[in-house]
């Protein structure tokens, strides 16, 4: 599966690196079950999923992911069993997860979940038809309910419709002929980081990590409890405290921290917990910040560059317009002058003409007399 991923990646002409290391570690977050039930029942506010535990979630995104191509991996489908009171499952229901890294928001998420629901739906339908044939076609027949939701990491407000009818042409006037759903969008950005620490979870420790997106974010971070922070941190099962690993290593690639400093980052953290963050906050903070002032200074620097280069190639423009003009003019007045000539020398000679047939008139007046 693996392996043909990397081979559909490799395919597709916009596939950058480094967008999917974001996206795969991202993945690791809602593929994790005990951080998808503290999600779901602490940040999502939907009283069906509010006491969702780790052990009702089943990960099925791998069964989908074929259908679906290589721009869909950092996406999650869990299959979710509600219980009643005593325990037992009553119901099972989708919910069906996206990531959203970019500060451009994609406009077009509706008909991506639109997408994912159509593919599990007709999963759904052919699976219960093995079962029973011909099912689906009974009365009493219902899909189960999918339940879409965006997790945006994001900085500017996310403005994309959430309802799938906004998309589509004519929605007020023939609304009951358009199929429509409403999705729900987390922002890491609608909580601050102190009532992300007051949650004492270990996916409030994800989304303090995942708000970082500039240095005035790093400097917000160093704000947040470091008690919390550690204690958070240490008292997480070893494969929530990969993913927070794989988490930061993604920020630290963000923040231009060269492989190896990263890496020695990432194995300090691994020795002596998330306190180590903290305590080198100002060596990773100037760094970064001499990056960044790096980077924009050859920004500005190729940016006046090409500038320059615009700017001469618009003034050799305007020299060969101007030449052009004045080889113009020139041919111009040559072909005035010229067609001047032509003219004086035709009335020159039609004076002439006129001149010799009346003196030819006069002799033979003069003959006849």
């Amino acid at each position: 599966m693996e392996k043909a991923s990397q081979d559909r990646r490799e395919k597709n002409a916009s596939y950058q690196p480094e967008i999917h290391v974001r996206n795969a570690n991202s993945r690791e977050i809602f593929k994790n079950n005990r951080l998808t039930s503290q999600f779901l029942r602490n940040y999502t506010n939907i009283p069906l999923l509010s006491n969702v535990m780790p052990e009702d979630i089943e990960d099925v995104s791998e069964k989908y992911q074929a259908f679906l191509g290589v721009e869909f991996e950092s996406d999650t489908i869990k299959k979710v069993y509600i219980r009643k009171a005593d325990g037992i499952i009553e119901r099972e229901v989708y919910v069906l997860s996206l990531i959203e890294h970019k500060s451009d928001i994609d406009y077009d998420v509706a008909m991506q979940l639109l997408r994912y629901m159509c593919v599990i739906w007709q999963e759904y339908k052919a699976t219960q038809n093995k079962i029973q044939e011909g099912s689906s076609r009974r009365k009493n027949f219902r899909y189960p309910l999918i339940i879409p939701i965006v997790y945006y990491e994001g900085k500017r407000k996310w403005t994309a419709d959430l309802n799938l009818k906004d998309r589509i042409e004519f929605s007020e006037e023939m609304e009951k002929y358009i199929p429509d759903f409403t999705y729900q969008v987390v922002s890491v950005r609608q909580y601050t980081n102190e009532e992300l620490s007051e949650k004492h979870d270990e996916m409030s420790l994800v989304m303090l990590i995942n708000k970082i997106q500039t240095e005035e974010d790093l400097s917000e971070f160093r704000k947040v409890s470091e008690e919390m922070v550690d204690s958070t941190y240490g008292n997480a099962p070893d494969e929530i405290k990969e993913i927070y690993k794989k988490i930061l290593w993604s920020l630290l690639m963000k923040l231009k921290v060269p492989n190896e400093e990263a890496s020695n980052i990432i194995g300090e953290i691994g020795g002596h917990g998330m306190g180590y963050l903290f305590e080198n906050m100002d060596e990773i903070d100037i760094g970064a910040l001499k990056r960044n002032t790096a980077r924009e200074k050859q920004r500005a620097d190729e940016e006046k560059q090409r500038a320059d280069e615009e700017k001469q190639r618009a003034d050799e423009e305007k020299q060969r317009a101007d030449e052009e003009k004045q080889r113009a003019d020139e041919e111009k007045q040559l072909r005035i002058e010229a067609e001047k000539r032509v003219a004086d020398e035709r009335k020159q000679r039609k004076t002439l003409e006129d001149e010799v047939a009346r003196l030819k008139k006069l002799l033979e007046i003069q003959e006849k007399k």
